[in-house]
């Protein structure tokens, strides 16, 4: 599977019917620390937060789109089960109310009536915070730490609550309000502190950044929230700012109960975020875009060479798949000059002979000037242009 690619969603349900890895998470407290573990919550996603068998590496971007996705169909299948058609047109629904389903004239022209082409390019969209090639990594972890107010906005909007902006709204303004104050509770501010609040106020999608409050006014502001994952998700975010120079003094320490008290969570609870928050920044550092802001340069052109180095890989294997594809082919046109060739060898014959025809018309293209932006619009608009074997998103 190729999230990078069109088709991607249905080679997930593909993938998905062939288990039950999103039923066997039903449990709250094992769901919620699988996308902490993931990165999911974060912000920083560095891998699933279930098990799938997909052979391609994934950037953090596209891990970031497969586990909203996952967790809005977990959350989706939690209430009914539906048709595949069904279950996008809902999640398009949701997103339609939120004014996020917008599309290019481009877009639309590529996706068409295809409601499975239109979520990709949703998601897509949802995932992107800034189009400078140079920041969006920074900018991007902010967006992505609050893709779980969407998944908890699923829930309001399938319960029937018919103003599910208005608390995404709500909800963004207080996860933003809890950061600001976490990050306050410093005795000193560091880069990262100053970075992250600049990161928050470029990301924000509904408000701008709130002013610094009291603690009494932050609670008075948190007991709207009832929902366990609320409670959770806020707690982490702070746990997470608080941590983000690696130190926690006493007076930081202090606030991260003291909030934990407040949403009425379980000491245990308040622990756990702390000590997953802690695990996650010290095990995947120098994954996570944020700490490497002290030269935007150097960290893109590293993602980049990580991005090219990717890329090889997978055409490695498709290129070599190609090629063994290829000499079965010669060793059935020999078996056809002395022997009659069953159905299931004629069919594959004519499925190689097909793959080395179309590769020809995208060679072709990819030699032209610009080539390298014409292939990717031609293999959307004609999705049978590539050999099978360069296909990631192929549901046979």
């Amino acid at each position: 599977m190729n999230p990078s690619s069109a088709g991607w969603i249905d080679k997930l349900f593909k993938l998905l019917s062939e288990s039950d890895v999103l039923t066997s998470s039903s449990d709250e407290a094992y769901y919620y620390q699988r996308l902490r573990n993931a990165g999911f919550i974060y912000g920083t996603n560095i891998s699933l937060w279930v098990e799938l068998p997909i052979e391609n590496e994934l950037t953090e971007e596209e891990f970031s789109k497969v586990n909203l996705l996952l967790a809005l169909l977990r959350t989706f299948q939690r209430h009914k089960k539906a048709s595949i058609e069904d279950t996008v047109a809902t999640i398009l629904d949701f997103y339609k109310d939120l004014n996020a389903e917008r599309l290019s004239l481009i877009e639309k022209v590529i996706v068409g009536k295809n409601s499975v082409r239109k979520l990709e390019k949703v998601i897509h969209h949802r995932i992107q915070a800034n189009s400078n090639i140079f920041t969006k990594n920074f900018s991007n972890i902010i967006t992505n730490a609050l893709l779980f107010i969407d998944v908890l906005a699923f829930e309001e909007f399938l319960n029937g609550n018919v103003r599910v902006s208005r608390y995404v709204a709500s909800l963004e303004q207080s996860v933003t309000s809890v950061v600001v104050n976490a990050l306050n509770s410093k005795d000193e501010k560091t880069d990262y502190d100053e970075l992250l609040l600049k990161l928050l106020q470029s990301s924000l999608r509904y408000y701008e950044l709130p002013e610094t409050q009291t603690f009494s006014e932050l609670c008075v502001l948190l007991n709207a929230y009832e929902h366990p994952l609320e409670k959770l998700y806020m707690l982490d975010l702070a746990s997470m700012a608080v941590w983000n120079d690696e130190t926690i003094d006493n007076q930081e320490e202090h606030f991260i109960w003291a909030l934990g008290n407040d949403l009425k969570l379980q000491e245990k609870e308040t622990s756990l975020s702390i000590k997953s928050a802690v695990h996650f920044i010290g095990t995947h550092k120098s994954k996570i875009s944020f700490f490497n802001h002290s030269n935007p340069v150097k960290h893109f052109y590293d993602q980049s060479g990580k991005m090219v180095r990717m890329l090889m890989l997978r055409n490695k294997k498709r290129l070599t798949k190609e090629l063994n594809e290829s000499k079965e082919l010669v060793q059935l046109l020999a078996k056809s000059t002395s022997k009659e060739l069953t159905d299931a060898e004629r069919k594959k014959m004519k499925q190689q002979l097909l793959d080395i025809f179309k590769t020809i018309p995208s060679l072709a293209i990819f030699v032209l000037p610009g080539g390298t932006v014409l292939l990717p619009l031609a293999i959307v608009l004609i999705p049978k242009l590539l050999p099978s074997a360069f296909d990631d998103n192929r549901v046979d």
